[in-house]
């Protein structure tokens, strides 16, 4: 007998969304150094990706400055997945300012999946390659966190350390100042940092209160570390008090990280990593939205479409923990303080519409950032 097709009845299509951006990563820190190991990280191949220090050790035995650095690395708990090491061709002491620059243009067109930036012992504290990467990273969504041992650093005024020349000036750097110049606190606080994902709940973080495994604290009063890193008790930071550069402290027998800044005062390092994931996520969901719709209508609810992909973001971000909760006044419970203004289509002139440009969504949202310093005061009756 014949069995007729079910479309004479039904007619079922299946399509799937496969236009999808890639996704950038945040958690990959990566070291420069300026000693090439042939055929693995030199001038043809610029970069290599090491997942654990047993790795490292193939190419960079244990008394290379790689490995020492790696090894702090990988010493953190949580472990960082991996790390890069990334090779420039400078010699220190001769290179100049804009030779660097030039290199790191170099070392990024060969691998940009990168977020952290360190630097080997024997590039510290060189004014012209620490001073060029400074201003290089400054006009990349990335972030440097530069070991010094300039003692120079612990004077406020003092503008012959690398923290002394920036302070205040750059938001996307930040110096780690430590007496022991075979430690590399800077780097290893990179490794922390590169584990936490906003894209999992609960990753929001500050850079202050963080134990670095395998690195002691400076022994230094509270005089020095105020010139180190210009926190106030009460106050907060400023370029007056000192150079907003980081250290390791020893406070009721734990050792522990401060005041976790880059070298802008109160400006901090999970703030400048959490603009650029909400910026980037943003840019990867509206094109998502562009990329799989036949298109978006310049209507009141095409406004609605695009607003989606900035929903989506801020609902990760209150899941992750970046966005304050506060209270509502019409119900009294708390919710994510995030308002958005969506403007209609017909708000912006027609030239506009014709041009297919679509009027500006903003989303304003309080960051729930962190408590760094607290006064608690008692009064005893009787």
């Amino acid at each position: 007998m014949a069995k007729l097709p079910y479309s004479r009845v039904v007619n079922v299509t299946l399509s799937r969304n496969e236009n999808f951006p890639s996704r950038r990563g945040f958690g990959v820190p990566l070291l420069l150094t300026n000693v090439a190991v042939a055929g693995k990280v030199d001038s043809a191949t610029r970069t290599i990706v090491y997942g654990s220090i047993e790795e490292v050790a193939v190419n960079h035995n244990s008394a290379t400055p790689v490995y020492a650095a790696a090894l702090a690395a990988f010493s953190q708990n949580p472990r960082p997945l991996q790390i890069k090491v990334g090779y420039v061709n400078v010699t220190v002491g001769t290179t100049t300012n804009a030779q660097m620059k030039t290199e790191l243009d170099t070392l990024l067109a060969f691998d940009a999946d990168w977020y952290w930036l360190g630097i080997v012992a024997a590039m510290r504290d060189n004014v012209a390659i620490t001073d060029a990467i400074v201003e290089w990273i400054e006009a990349r969504n990335k972030q440097a966190i530069i070991d010094s041992n300039a003692i120079a650093t612990e004077t406020a005024n003092d503008t012959t350390s690398i923290a002394g020349r920036k302070k205040g000036l750059v938001t996307r750097s930040t110096v780690f100042y430590h007496t022991g110049a075979a430690f590399y606190p800077g780097f290893a606080l990179a490794a922390t940092l590169g584990t936490r994902n906003f894209d999992q709940a609960n990753s929001a973080y500050t850079a202050k209160f963080k134990k670095l495994r395998g690195i002691p604290a400076v022994d230094k009063g509270s005089a020095a570390i105020q010139a180190i890193t210009g926190f106030t008790p009460a106050l907060g930071q400023s370029t007056t008090a000192g150079n907003c550069a980081m250290t390791l402290v020893d406070i009721g027998g734990q050792i522990f990280t401060v005041e976790g800044s880059t070298l802008t005062p109160n400006v901090f390092i999970d703030e400048i990593h959490a603009t650029d994931w909400i910026i980037a996520r943003t840019e990867e969901e509206t094109l998502s939205i562009m990329l799989n719709n036949d298109r978006i209508p310049y209507t009141d609810a095409g406004m609605e479409q695009l607003a989606a992909g900035a929903r989506v973001v801020m609902r990760q971000a209150s899941r992750a923990g970046l966005i304050a909760n506060d209270i509502n006044p019409e119900t009294g419970a708390y919710e994510p303080a995030i308002e958005y203004t969506i403007p209609g289509a017909l708000d912006v002139p027609e030239s506009q519409r014709k041009a297919r440009i679509a009027p500006e969504i903003a989303v304003k949202f309080r960051y729930a950032g962190a408590v760094h310093y607290t006064t608690i005061n008692y009064r005893m009756a009787f």
